[in-house]
C-alpha cells in the first residue's frame, strides 16, 4: 500500500491492548481498594463511572490508587491538581482517556503528547481562537440560532428534546465556522453517527482491563472501523477540495489552517496533521457545547426565577459584544459547567518517576482527575447541589473561577484553546433562545451519564412557549 493512501486509512493511533497488559507501576503508600474490593470497584466504574468516582472520594479522600492493570491514581485535591496541571505540568502527558480518543481524532491539539509538535501546532491554532477571530463568527452564530428558533416555532410542538436541537445547532455552527460550508445531508448523518458510536466505544475501553484489539473482527470493532473510515473519507475530501480552491475567502478555520505558516519557524500543517485538527474541532467543538447548553436550558427550565431574572437582564441587548460580556449570563454558564462539566474527567500520565505532594508516582502511572466530583464537593463548595449563578458574582466569584476546584476548561498550558469560542457561542445561543422562548421542565432533570462528554440520559425534554412581547 502506498504511503499516500496510508494518510487516511490510519489508525496508527489505535491503542495497543498488549501495552496495557504488560505495564506495571508501584503504588505503595497510596490508599486504595485491594483484593475483592478492587474488582468490586472496577465493576462499579464500568456500570456507573460518576457514582464510582464519588464513592472513591468518600472512602479514600484526596487520592486513591488502583494497581495493575489500571495502574492509576485518582486525585481530588485542588492542591494536587494544581501540581499536575500547572506547577509540574511537563512531567505529565495526556492520559488513558486521551489515548483511547486518539483512535478517532489522531494527534490533534487535544491529544498530541509530543511537546515540540504540540507547541508548533498550538501557536498556529491560537490565531483562530483569539477574540478578534471569534468575533468574525458572530454572524454565523446569530444566523444559525434564528434559523433553529424559526424551525421550532413553525413545528408548533409544545415539548421537544432540547439536546437534539442543540446538537444539530452546534453541529451546523461547527461546520460553518470550521469548514466554511454545510456538509451534505448524507455526510452530516455519517459524521453524527460516527461521533456518537466511536465516543461510546472509546470511553468503554478505558475501563476494560484488556480491551479487544481493534483488528479482531468483532461486530463492535467492525462498526467502529466503518464509522472511522466514514469520518476519514469525509475529512479527506474536504481538505483536498480546500487545497484546490483558488477562490478561498480565508473566512473558515479550515481555509486558514490549510494555508497557515509560522513565519519564524517555517512550520505548516501536513495533511495528516490537518486531518487530525479538523476532526478534533468538528467532534469536540460541537458535542461539548451542545451538552453544556442542554444542561443550561434544563436548569433554567427547572429554576423559573433564575430564567426570568436572566431574561429581564438580556432581552433588550442587541450588541453581540455586550451579550458575550454580560456578567449574569456568564455566571449562569459557569454555574452550569460547575454542576455539569462537558468533560467530567481529566486524565494525565506520569512521563517520569516523580513526587506528587507527599506521594511517589512511578513513570507510566495514570493520573485521573474527576472534576465532576471536585466541583460538587461539600469540602470546597457551599450547598454544592444547588444551582446558584450568584456564587460566581464579583470578586469572590472571580476567585472561585480561577481556583483549582473549578476546572471546566482544564488549566495550565493544555487548557482548552477554544474556551473563548465556546463561551461566546453559548452566550449568544442562550440569549437568542431565552429572548424568544420560555422553557419549562415537567418533573426532574434526567440522569447525567459520561460518554466522553457529560450528557443527559434519554435526552432533555422541555416544554417551550413563545414569549409574549
Amino acid at each position: 500500500m502506498k504511503s499516500g493512501h496510508n494518510l487516511y486509512m490510519a489508525n496508527e493511533n489505535k491503542r495497543s491492548a498488549f501495552s496495557k497488559a504488560t505495564t506495571f507501576v508501584k503504588l505503595t503508600g497510596i490508599p486504595g481498594p485491594r483484593g475483592y474490593l478492587y474488582f468490586k470497584y472496577v465493576r462499579l466504574f464500568q456500570n456507573n463511572i460518576l457514582h464510582a468516582f464519588t464513592k472513591v472520594n468518600k472512602e479514600y479522600g484526596e487520592i486513591a490508587s488502583f494497581p495493575w492493570p489500571m495502574n492509576s491514581v485518582i486525585v481530588y485535591s485542588p492542591r494536587l491538581i494544581k501540581e499536575i496541571l500547572v506547577d509540574n505540568n511537563r512531567s505529565y502527558i495526556k492520559g488513558e482517556q486521551i489515548e483511547e480518543i486518539r483512535a478517532v481524532v489522531g494527534n490533534g491539539l487535544a491529544t498530541n503528547n509530543n511537546h515540540d509538535s504540540w507547541l508548533k501546532s498550538r501557536k498556529l491554532m491560537a490565531r483562530e481562537f483569539n477574540k478578534k477571530s471569534v468575533k468574525k463568527f458572530y454572524d454565523i452564530f446569530s444566523k444559525e440560532c434564528h434559523k433553529s428558533i424559526s424551525q421550532i416555532s413553525s413545528q408548533k410542538i409544545s415539548q421537544l428534546d432540547i439536546c437534539e436541537i442543540m446538537k444539530l445547532l452546534t453541529f451546523n455552527i461547527a461546520t460553518a465556522t470550521t469548514l466554511g460550508k454545510k456538509l451534505s445531508s448524507e455526510d452530516a448523518v455519517k459524521v453524527n453517527e460516527a461521533v456518537h458510536y466511536t465516543s461510546i466505544v472509546t470511553y468503554e475501553r478505558i475501563f476494560q482491563f484488556f480491551p479487544i484489539p481493534y483488528w479482531v473482527p468483532t461486530l463492535k470493532n467492525l462498526n467502529f472501523n466503518m464509522h472511522f473510515k466514514n469520518l476519514n473519507s469525509i475529512v479527506k475530501g474536504i481538505i483536498s477540495e480546500e487545497k484546490n480552491n483558488k477562490n478561498a475567502s480565508g473566512e473558515s478555520i479550515l481555509e486558514k489552517l490549510v494555508h497557515a505558516k509560522d513565519e519564524e519557524t517555517g512550520f505548516s500543517f501536513k495533511e495528516t496533521e490537518l486531518r487530525d485538527e479538523i476532526l478534533t474541532l468538528l467532534i469536540a467543538g460541537h458535542e461539548t457545547s451542545a451538552h453544556t447548553l442542554t444542561w443550561a436550558f434544563g436548569l433554567l427550565a427547572k429554576h423559573q426565577e433564575i430564567q426570568q431574572k436572566l431574561y429581564l437582564q438580556i432581552k433588550d441587548l442587541t450588541d453581540p459584544e455586550e451579550i458575550t460580556n454580560h456578567p449574569y449570563l456568564i455566571q449562569v454558564i459557569k454555574e452550569t459547567m460547575r454542576l455539569y462539566p462537558a468533560f467530567p474527567v481529566l486524565s494525565r500520565k506520569a512521563n517520569q518517576n516523580l513526587n506528587l505532594g507527599k506521594y511517589r508516582l512511578d513513570k507510566e502511572t495514570n493520573v485521573v482527575i474527576p472534576i465532576y466530583v471536585t466541583q460538587r464537593s461539600t469540602e470546597y463548595w457551599d450547598e454544592p447541589s444547588t444551582f446558584n449563578p450568584d456564587r460566581f458574582e464579583g470578586e469572590s466569584g472571580e476567585k472561585l473561577d480561577k481556583s483549582y476546584q473549578y476546572l471546566p476548561f482544564s488549566r495550565g498550558p493544555r487548557r482548552c484553546i477554544a474556551e473563548l469560542f465556546a463561551m461566546d457561542e453559548m452566550c449568544l445561543i442562550i440569549k437568542y433562545f431565552i429572548t424568544e422562548l420560555q422553557f419549562q421542565l415537567n418533573g426532574e432533570l434526567p440522569e447525567d451519564i459520561a460518554q466522553v462528554s457529560l450528557k443527559p440520559k434519554g435526552g432533555m425534554r422541555l416544554s417551550l412557549k413563545t414569549r409574549v412581547k
